[in-house]
């Protein structure tokens, strides 16, 4: 009775094993597979993979993750070096880093909700190198511009007349706020688009 005693004390003090997944799972990690960029977002009960169009319905355990959606996922993971590390079924192992909201790229599609100067949906788009053009969906004639960004000010400025547009990216949300788009014309909110 009193080893039993002492392997109930011995094993009170021991610490509990920790959470492979949970908080430490939910972030953006980026890492390359089949010779392409591979981008994982964990948002609670969502898993959004960048390019897919809706967020994947996925199951994660201590160890693995199975994921359903425009893109299916069934993997091994654990974690080394602050690295994700996950396994294939073909027995890939692909490394990925965590990538820091602030650092995400912001090139792609951007829509948002009618406002208070136009009656349809804003359809904006970003490309690399600064290009950047917007239209009201479904059968606006688009604006071509550019845009610049300096942490979480967005600059757009529109052709011919240069008129420009200041946003405040919100990393978190994934949406951009104009205070003043067009100027003096009320508040837009444009979010990402995933595909």
């Amino acid at each position: 009775m009193r080893n039993l005693f002492c392997l109930l004390v011995v094993l009170a003090l021991i610490p509990p094993l920790p959470d492979q997944g949970g908080d430490r799972l939910h972030r953006r990690w980026v890492g390359t597979h089949t010779g392409g960029s591979l981008h994982l977002d964990f948002y609670g009960d969502s898993l959004l993979v960048v390019n897919d169009q809706y967020a994947l319905n996925y199951r994660a355990t201590r160890d693995s993750i199975v994921a359903t959606g425009d893109t299916t996922l069934a993997v091994s993971y654990w974690f080394a070096l602050d690295r994700l590390l996950l396994r294939t079924t073909g027995d890939e192992v692909i490394t990925m880093s965590e990538q820091s909201a602030l650092a995400r790229p912001l090139q792609g599609r951007w829509r948002g909700s009618p406002t208070a100067w136009t009656d349809r949906e804003v359809d904006l788009v970003m490309s690399r190198g600064g290009g950047a053009r917007w239209r009201a969906v479904p059968r606006g004639g688009w604006t071509q511009g550019e845009w610049d960004r300096a942490t979480r000010v967005i600059t757009f400025t529109w052709l011919p007349d240069s008129t420009q547009w200041i946003g405040q990216y919100d990393p978190v949300g994934n949406a951009i706020l104009f205070e003043d788009a067009p100027p003096e014309n009320g508040i837009l909110v444009l979010r990402r688009v995933f595909r």
